[in-house]
């Protein structure tokens, strides 16, 4: 099933989910996996996908699908059509930079769950046409709230199972401290191994993982705002040396701090 509208595309496949051509979309490319496993390949690293988990890509983001084991939804939206939104939103007239991470939310699973079933009841090309006009601007919202990046320094924890979202309020309030596992478990009534698979079953992620990009969402503000080192930057947001600092920013943006700095200083 593909669907193009003036704002983007959105797909669905259950074939060629095999390994495809390396790809640079001029489109923001939100790929969600329903069901099984997904692996994409980028420039310098691979990332995987399991049920329910999603990552969204930003415009030329060098990349290339090697699998999908059962089914893949991808939608791509129109760089200024995000630009508008997020201009609602917040004011900010300039192009999010989305951080590229694996993401879960029961918002994301609910907006392709029921576009899904909608889609199967749709009598007519223009009821689904008139479906996704309403439908993309809240995708768009969605986004822009629970996908970290460098149009807010917030991460929206809300809707998470709530022995998640003690921990998850727990490290927003203190990030800089030195989080260990213990500590984090001892917020709970679980053991290490328990809490550790539904903090990756709700979240997409690990919950050092999570600590980690949450810090340098919040270094932004920093680098934006202040004269300050990249190396005390890197201390002030919890990071115990400016090499992980520099290497966890690589990863989820593709571009050093100082890169980054320089950028939105100039916009």
């Amino acid at each position: 099933m593909i669907e193009e509208h003036t704002n983007g595309l959105l797909l669905n496949r259950t074939t060629m989910l095999g390994e495809r051509n390396w790809r640079d979309d001029d489109t923001y490319k939100l790929i969600f996996s329903p069901s099984g496993h997904a692996a994409y390949r980028f420039q310098k690293h691979n990332m995987l996908l399991s049920d329910g988990e999603a990552m969204l890509l930003n415009p030329h983001e060098i990349h290339k699908q090697l699998r999908h084991t059962s089914e893949k939804w991808i939608v791509e939206l129109k760089p200024a059509f995000v630009t508008e939104v997020a201009e609602e939103l917040s004011g900010s007239t300039v192009d999010p930079m989305f951080a590229l991470v694996v993401c879960k939310h029961p918002l994301l699973q609910q907006w392709f769950s029921t576009t899904h079933l909608y889609w199967r009841m749709a009598a007519t090309e223009k009821e689904r046409a008139l479906w996704l006009e309403n439908s993309w601007i809240q995708l768009a919202m969605v986004l822009l709230r629970l996908v970290p990046g460098s149009h807010s320094n917030k991460w929206n924890i809300k809707g998470y199972e709530p022995t998640v979202h003690v921990v998850l309020d727990a490290l927003k309030q203190s990030y800089q401290q030195d989080w260990t596992l213990d500590n984090m478990v001892q917020l709970t009534q679980l053991g290490k191994y328990q809490f550790s698979h539904l903090f990756k079953k709700e979240t997409g992620l690990s919950p050092y993982s999570w600590l980690q990009i949450y810090r340098v969402i919040q270094s932004q503000k920093l680098l934006r705002q202040t004269d300050d080192s990249i190396l005390s930057i890197a201390m002030q947001v919890g990071f115990k040396n400016v090499s992980s600092y520099h290497a966890v920013f690589r990863r989820i943006y593709g571009q050093t701090p100082g890169f980054f700095r320089k950028t939105i200083t100039n916009i």
